[in-house]
């Protein structure tokens, strides 16, 4: 193993941890501007799978992806800001241990570097079929979609954005892009 931290060590830390590229990653808090945009996207994913009493699952921050696992090698263990969960059985009481069909990670000016390089190539190589990278700052979203071989799609001040692996769902991103 490249790094000085195991997963089991990394499980008992308090806070958001994460091991990126093989480095401890450790983010204190987010802004309520980030929290909000989180909360909207995962409530309105909720919704429409209970909605059209669909089987998947959706999380938001502290929930871990056993990256790990799904690479075997031990450098890499996320926590998602947001991912859909289509495998129930990979599911249990620590997280989340196969691939999600969609990941949207909001990005600080710390995380930019992590979230655009090592967890965009990370997501590819797992097989996730969505991921989204939310840039508040900028007002930006980069969508990729394994079914477009992950070439990025941006979208500037976008007042809505499709989940591609769910039809006729959108979120509201107005309040937060404008």
């Amino acid at each position: 193993m490249n790094n000085k931290f195991t997963i089991e060590q990394i499980e008992q830390m308090d806070g958001h941890v994460e091991l990126i590229g093989g480095e401890l990653v450790i983010q204190q808090f987010t802004s309520p501007l980030h929290n909000s945009v989180v909360l909207e996207i995962a409530c309105t994913v909720y919704n429409y799978i209970i909605s059209h009493k669909d089987s998947c699952h959706v999380f938001r921050e502290n929930v871990a992806l056993y990256v790990n696992e799904l690479l075997e090698e031990d450098k890499e263990f996320y926590l998602p800001d947001i991912m859909i969960i289509s495998d129930s059985h990979g599911i249990s009481e620590n997280g989340v241990h196969v691939a999600p069909i969609f990941v949207a990670e909001v990005t600080s000016e710390e995380s930019k570097i992590w979230e655009n390089n090592i967890k965009l190539e990370t997501y590819r190589k797992i097989g996730v079929e969505e991921y989204w990278i939310i840039d508040l700052p900028e007002k930006k979203v980069c969508k990729y979609l394994a079914s477009k071989d992950y070439v990025p799609q941006y979208y500037d001040n976008p007042s809505s954005m499709n989940i591609s692996v769910y039809h006729n769902l959108s979120i509201d991103l107005s309040e937060f892009m404008q």
